[in-house]
């Protein structure tokens, strides 16, 4: 081959993959939180595959902390386009996400991978959450879980009758519940929480190990009643509809693929997370120790009781605004007993 030749077949390969990278497709990504973590490092994982298995044709672009949407604004802003995707969350938009709002119910639900999955298929496979995300203008993609929830304590509590008249910060039905069996409800946000352990302001605060962790609670508080307490889990990505039509067919099967396989890829890393932090809590750090006691059967039967209130609300809240709120709710139960099996006869998908 001349020279020539060779410099326009370097030349023409060089504008083919030149047209190749101009063609792929980025998506937007709005996040509220920061770019550090378990949910923001499984994200990371979840854009690396997208952009793999698409063969670099279809890439994501994070917006974090907020920087382009809001927390409470990125429902509406994914809806009108403004970004593509990003991480809504039910408790900002009750009203518009009334149904997706059963993942925040205290139901009997503590194993994170369970209820991953659980919601995975409730809001691809049910035809009311479908239709809700429709009506916002966009379509679900896939879910975050907060994990179990549970007690840090500057006071050693190992019944629910200690809890009666404590001061604890909790939130949604969790609170709502917690008030029914008589304690003293307080709200504020994680940020405040670390001085009111320690001034006595509060007596225990609603959370998880990773996040006890996170905001060292453990230095101000050394005292864990393990609840592991239903989860958090209104609360995931869904994407413009009209971004998602306009994807090609493989596109649309590549996202689809990696948000379902992100489920158990985020329900491995937050099982190891948060055993990882119990494990250096109850060590040590730097002196400081905590003590961790579960709940008796007897009270684990009490609070399972006692949640029914607030899942009860829920339902009637729900019918009242069109909502087929029982229905949905016998599905979500159903999935979640469906799962528990799988796990119980098989162990997680990453043990297999």
């Amino acid at each position: 081959m001349s020279r020539m030749m060779k410099l326009a077949a370097l030349t023409c390969g060089c504008l083919v993959a030149g047209m190749a990278a101009a063609s792929a497709t980025t998506l937007r990504f709005s996040d509220y939180g920061p770019n550090r973590g378990a949910r923001a490092e499984a994200l990371q994982w979840y854009a690396d595959q997208i952009k793999e298995r698409s063969a670099g044709d279809l890439e994501i672009q994070f917006f974090w902390g907020g920087s382009l949407l809001g927390g409470k604004a990125t429902l509406k802003g994914v809806g009108d386009g403004v970004a593509d995707l990003g991480t809504v969350i039910g408790f900002f938009t009750p009203r518009e996400m009334r149904a997706y709002n059963i993942g925040d119910l205290p139901v009997n639900n503590s194993d994170i991978w369970v209820g991953l999955r659980s919601m995975y298929a409730l809001s691809t496979e049910n035809e009311t959450m479908k239709q809700e995300f429709a009506k916002a203008n966009v379509r679900y993609l896939t879910n975050y879980s907060t994990g179990p929830i549970q007690l840090i304590c500057n006071e050693e509590i190992t019944s629910l009758d200690q809890l009666k008249d404590a001061k604890v910060r909790a939130s949604g039905p969790y609170g709502d519940t917690l008030r029914s069996l008589g304690v003293d409800v307080v709200g504020m946000s994680q940020a405040d929480v670390y001085q009111a352990l320690d001034s006595g302001l509060i007596d225990c605060n609603q959370n998880y190990y990773y996040s006890m962790l996170a905001y060292k609670q453990y230095e101000v508080a050394q005292h864990v009643l393990e609840l592991n307490w239903g989860q958090n889990m209104s609360f995931g990505v869904a994407i413009n509809d009209r971004t998602y039509a306009s994807l090609s067919d493989k596109q649309r099967q590549v996202l689809d693929e990696v948000s379902s396989d992100f489920e158990d890829y985020l329900a491995q890393k937050m099982i190891e997370t948060d055993t990882t932090a119990k494990s250096r809590m109850v060590d040590g750090i730097d002196g400081k120790k905590i003590t961790v006691t579960t709940l008796s059967p007897a009270d684990e039967k009490t609070l399972i009781e006692a949640s029914a209130t607030a899942i009860d609300a829920w339902v009637s809240a729900a019918k009242e605004e069109g909502v087929d709120s029982e229905a949905l709710l016998s599905d979500y139960r159903e999935l979640i007993g469906k799962y528990a099996k799988e796990q119980k006869d098989s162990g997680y998908p990453w043990t297999r």
